[in-house]
Order: C-alpha cells, then sequence, then structure tokens
C-alpha cells in the first residue's frame, strides 16, 4: 500500500483550524518571537533590555495561559462574552505580571522576581494537564488526554529539531559553497522563529478536540507500557535501592543525613510519581494487576525515605534558616507524604497529583506564609541575631557604622574602614557574609535599611547609574552593605585545604593626610584571581580595576604575583611600580600571619619618584591567605598620593 503524504491544502487549512482555535497562544509565540528577534538584533544598540525581555516572558507565558482559557471556554460552552471576559482576566494578569519583573533602575541585585516567574509558570502548565476536566470525574479521558499532549510534545519537538537543523545546513551549504553573505545573528533569529512559531503552532494542531470521546478510548500505547515497564521501573527500583542502602548507613554508622539526599530523594520521587501515572490505565486490566501492587508498594516505599527528607532538610533549617531552596524542598516533602498517604489509602484518583501541587504552589506565592517572605524573614533574623552577639546592633542600629565620603560616589570611600572587625568570630563573620550575599541575590536590602544611618540604596544607584556597564562589573551591593557594617568583605577560615586568612590593615584615625600632594587616586578593592585548577602553578595577576580621576584620566592597577611583585598604576602617560612585594615580606616577619593586625599607618607607605613626579602609595589594608609555606595576597585597598617636582 503506498504511502500518502499530507496535501499543502491540507496543512494549510490544519493550520488556519488551528489559529482559529488557538488565536491568542499562537499570537502571543509571534509577538515572544518578535521581541525575541528584536533583542537579537539590537544587542549592542539598547541598553535597557529589561523590558524587552519581560515582555518577551510575558508573552511566552501568556501561549499557555491563553491554550487554558482557551480549553475552558470551550470545554464549559461559555458565552462570546464570558469567554472575552476569561480572556480578558489572562490579561490582566500577564500585565500584572510584568510589572513585577524588575527594569534597569531597580538597583537590588535579585532574582526574586524571576523566580516567582518561574512558579507562576510551573502553576500554569500543571493547569494546562487538567483544565478540559477540572469538574468531571473522567480519569480515563483525563489521563488519554495528558497522553495526547505529551506524545504530541515529543512530535514539535522532533519536527522543530529536524527543521532547524535542515536548515541551518542549508545556510551553511550557500555560505560555504557560494560565499553567501550569511550574518551570525540569523542562526539564532532563526532558532528563535522554529521554536516559538513553528513548535506552538504544530503543538497546537494536535490537540485533542473531542474530550468527551477521550474518556471512550480504552486502547493504550503498547510502546509507552513498554517503555514504563522496562525502563522507568528498573530505574526506579535502582534509585530507590541505592537510597535505602545509604539509609541503613545512617542507621549502622549514627551519622546525621547530608543535605544532597533531600535533592536526590526529590528527583526519585518525581521519577516515580511519572511511573505510577504511566502504569494507571494498564493497571486496570486483569492481566496487569501486577501494576496495581507495584503503585501502592511504591507509595509505602517512598514514606521511610521522605523521613529522611525531613531529617536532613530539618537540620538545614535549624542550622541556617529558611532559604527559598529549602522551604520548597520541605513544602515538597510535605506534598509527597500527602500523596503517598492518598493513594495509600485506596483513591485513585489521578488528578489529585498535578491539581493538589498546583493548588499548594499558588499558595505558597502569595501572603505572609509564602516562600519569599519566609525565607527573607528567616535571613533577616538570622542576620540581627549575629550582629546582637557581636554588639555590633545596638536599639535596632548599626554601631560605628562606616562613613562614606559622598563626593567620591560613584566610588566608595571612607576614611576609616573596618572599625567592628574582630567583634565576631570567624564562623560568624562568614555567616553574616554568606546572609548578605543571599539576600543581595534573592530579596534585596530594604528590610535592614532601617539599621543604618546612610542611604546605602540611593549611594548605589548613583555607583551603579551606567547601565552599559556589565553586572559584573557594578559594584557588590552585599560587600557594601557589608562594608557599612564596619566589616571587611571577605570569608575567614582556617583548614588544611583552604588555609589560613588574614588581614593587615592602617591604624589611621580620622581623615587622610595629603599635605604636599597634587592629586588623590583612590584604588578601590583589588582581588585576586586564582587559577581555575588549584593544582597548577599557572598564577594569575590581580583583577585590574580601571579608575577615573576627576580631570579625565583613566588608570589601570594590576598587581603581578610574580618575582619581584610590583604593583603597577598605569595610566595613558605613566606607569609606577611599586615593590609591593618586599614590603609584605617585611610586614609578614614582624606580625606574623594570624588574625586581624593593625599596622601603624607609616609602615604600610611606599615612596617612589618618576620622572618629574613624586607617588606616595598608602595602604588602607592588605588581605592573605597562607597555606603551608606560601602566602597569597589574596586582596588589597589603598590610595595613591601624586605631586609635581620642581
Amino acid at each position: 500500500m503506498a504511502l500518502r503524504f499530507p496535501s499543502l491544502a491540507y496543512l494549510g487549512f490544519q493550520a488556519r483550524q488551528s489559529f482559529r482555535r488557538f488565536p491568542l497562544s499562537i499570537l502571543s509565540a509571534i509577538i515572544a518571537v518578535v521581541i525575541g528577534i528584536f533583542l537579537v538584533e539590537t544587542e549592542e544598540q539598547v541598553f535597557n533590555r529589561f523590558p524587552y525581555i519581560n515582555a518577551m516572558l510575558c508573552a511566552t507565558l501568556g501561549i499557555s495561559l491563553y491554550f487554558c482559557t482557551t480549553i475552558f471556554a470551550s470545554r464549559q460552552q461559555l458565552s462570546t462574552g464570558a469567554s472575552v471576559i476569561v480572556h480578558l482576566a489572562a490579561t490582566a494578569i500577564l500585565v500584572g505580571i510584568f510589572f513585577t519583573l524588575p527594569d534597569a533602575e531597580y538597583t537590588q541585585n535579585t532574582s526574586l522576581p524571576y523566580i516567582r516567574f518561574f512558579l507562576y509558570s510551573i502553576i500554569i502548565h500543571l493547569l494546562v494537564s487538567f483544565i478540559p476536566f477540572l469538574f468531571t470525574h473522567q480519569l480515563n479521558g483525563f489521563w488519554n488526554y495528558n497522553k495526547a499532549l505529551f506524545l504530541r510534545f515529543l512530535a514539535s519537538l522532533l519536527y522543530s529539531a529536524f527543521l532547524y537543523v535542515g536548515l541551518v545546513m542549508a545556510l551553511l551549504a550557500l555560505k560555504t559553497l557560494f560565499e553567501v553573505d550569511v550574518p551570525d545573528e540569523l542562526f539564532g533569529e532563526l532558532f528563535i522563529i522554529i521554536a516559538g512559531v513553528f513548535n506552538t503552532w504544530f503543538f497546537a494542531a494536535g490537540v485533542p478536540l473531542d474530550f468527551e470521546e477521550l474518556d471512550t478510548v480504552t486502547s493504550y500505547p503498547k510502546g509507552l507500557k513498554v517503555f514504563s515497564q522496562f525502563v522507568l521501573l528498573p530505574l526506579l527500583f535502582l534509585y530507590l535501592l541505592i537510597l535505602y542502602g545509604y539509609g541503613i548507613k545512617i542507621v549502622l554508622s549514627g551519622d546525621w543525613p547530608e543535605g544532597i539526599v533531600s535533592y536526590m530523594i526529590m528527583i526519585v520521587a518525581v521519577l516515580g510519581v511519572l511511573t505510577m501515572l504511566l502504569f494507571h490505565p494498564y493497571a486496570l486490566h486483569t492481566e496487569n494487576l501486577w501494576m496495581k501492587k507495584v503503585i501502592k508498594g511504591y507509595y509505602g516505599f517512598l514514606l521511610p525515605l521522605l523521613i529522611l527528607l525531613f531529617l536532613a532538610i530539618g537540620m538545614r533549617i535549624g542550622d541556617y534558616g529558611f532559604t527559598i531552596n529549602r522551604y520548597f524542598i520541605l513544602l515538597a516533602g510535605i506534598w509527597l507524604t500527602v500523596v503517598c498517604c492518598y493513594f495509600l489509602t485506596g483513591r485513585k484518583n489521578i488528578k489529585f497529583i498535578p491539581l493538589s501541587l498546583a493548588g499548594l504552589l499558588l499558595f505558597i506565592s502569595i501572603g505572609p506564609w509564602g516562600v519569599f517572605t519566609i525565607s527573607e524573614e528567616s535571613q533577616v533574623y538570622r542576620l540581627e541575631a549575629a550582629l546582637r552577639e557581636g554588639k555590633i546592633l545596638k536599639a535596632g542600629l548599626i554601631e560605628e557604622e562606616v562613613k562614606w565620603v559622598t563626593d567620591s560616589l560613584p566610588e566608595f570611600y571612607a576614611p576609616e574602614l573596618n572599625k567592628n572587625d574582630g567583634k565576631l568570630n570567624d564562623s560568624l563573620h562568614n555567616e553574616v557574609m554568606s546572609i548578605l550575599d543571599y539576600l543581595d541575590n534573592h530579596h534585596g536590602f530594604h528590610s535592614i535599611q532601617a539599621w543604618y544611618q546612610q542611604p546605602l540604596d540611593s549611594f548605589l544607584t548613583v555607583a551603579n547609574a551606567d547601565t552599559s556597564v556589565e553586572s559584573w562589573k557594578r559594584v557588590s551591593e552585599a560587600e557594601i552593605y557589608m562594608k557599612t557594617l564596619g566589616l571587611p568583605y571577605q570569608y575567614k577560615q582556617a583548614d588544611a585545604v583552604n588555609g589560613n586568612y588574614f588581614t593587615y590593615r592602617s591604624d589611621t584615625k580620622g581623615m587622610l593626610d595629603i599635605e604636599g600632594y597634587d592629586r588623590l587616586l583612590f584604588i578601590g578593592q583589588l582581588y585576586y584571581q586564582r587559577s581555575a585548577y588549584e593544582d597548577t602553578d599557572e598564577l594569575h595577576p590581580m583583577a585590574y580595576k580601571r579608575i577615573t580621576e576627576l580631570n579625565g584620566r583613566d588608570y589601570t592597577i594590576q598587581y603581578n604575583p610574580k618575582e619581584p611583585k610590583y604593583l603597577t598604576i598605569t595610566s595613558k602617560t605613566d606607569s609606577v611600580h611599586f615593590p609591593l612585594g618586599r614590603l609584605i615580606r617585611q610586614l609578614h616577619e614582624r606580625y606574623g600571619n594570624e588574625g586581624n593586625v593593625s599596622i601603624p599607618p607609616a609602615a604600610l607607605q611606599i615612596d617612589t619618584v618618576q620622572g618629574n613626579s613624586a607617588y606616595r602609595l598608602i595602604i588602607g589594608e592588605l588581605n592573605f591567605r597562607s597555606q603551608k609555606d606560601s602566602l597569597t595576597l589574596e586582596g588589597a585597598t589603598g590610595n595613591l598620593l601624586v605631586k609635581k617636582l620642581r
């Protein structure tokens, strides 16, 4: 029998039918693709890319959300007016989400809005899985519907991948054989078009039309059963065996469980739930009664592992408080426990799995009980307790707060740093730094602003006003908040692997003496870059930092750790070398390598003359790591004074 391929007319008809059925989803995909191509084409021209990225993300989310509203309106046979209201409500949700995402003027370097966006995306995709059967008890139809979506998703990925690879090879052939000028951006734009428009349109064309008919289908793909029975199930029991072995090891050795075991249990649980869902219709047949026992046995075997999960995550929360990840793991453990108990009691409604998970995620995404509020409050409480223990925070205010000279902005300069260094032991110091880094990456610092007498958020807005500067080159907010606490922004630890960390700092008080000099250059904070591989002998120079002086001259500051270990300050017209290595050896012989040592300012100065100029390097702080017989300069701060000689 000859194969019959669909005609172009039929394909066009299918495309038109898909668009008529899901117009808003396909339009959302087109909008997302247009914005994506615009971002590729204007990569160097548009500095504030946040609004475009946010609009693209919301349009992408609209594909699934409008899919849900379309299916819901069709399934419930809503009137035209009611259907319009449902779609308008979805549009309002997307607009609201758009305005929760940060723009370029959002000074806090936080990922929280995008984590919340990812959470909403999961909820909406879960909604896709059960929206046609939300108010029915058609479990067979529900399973067949999700099976159809799953297989169509795989098919759309396969077709999209082959189409993209084929077109890319054609473009490369034109470029190589006929020397056609093919812009590199075209390959990325082609991927965006196929992944966004073609993939979405192709998927929409395969969504079932008759949901009532799905409940009458009793023939199930044999390949899916084979895959579940001979691939997923053996893997599942292998992982269960490994985790049970680890549990036995804990009981016999008395060691507390490692934190990573929580993630391993989560992976096994997700794999298991997926396998049990795939087993569901096959287990209804008499020849597959063993599958019923496997399903019930799996949930029974999962319960002891969940106890192990609660022990592991409970210890982490007890020691380090709630974070977003720990909150999610704890809630996931609770949800899995409920799911296990639900099916162990004989219930068979598989819709409970996505429906309960979507409801739980929606519940924890808002309110004072939500993941974002609880995690922030927990870390702020830990930070407050550590600062109170060190008597750095009293009556809600920072003691000995470092005062920044506002005229030095966008550079941060203070006549005296590290006023509170030594008040915290190394463990508490590292805990404070870790918490500030976490707040910087996730929540921002609005909850601790009241502790500071200076408007640090305004200072940082000025310092990071140039949005064209790459994010990794901007001033670290966690660093400024910690330095304002009077603490150096560095980890302190002593162990065989990482070595001993210590600091030499100037004990100068008050203003910097610049009498007799013409110019002052604030060097800022420099950090040492280690090799990517700790066991190599390769040495990297200290990370340079470009400084713009008042007269507009740019300087590059660089430290070479190889002998004779010079600190070099270079401009377009001058290059000055300071024998920093010799000074370090003298200081180390005198003061050793323990703790944080205050040194008279005169001992931290290097004078040199070059040409018709005299230079004085005034070091504010030197941070070291000593390991066995080696001594490494990890960081430095200081100022450069310059005067013209007569």
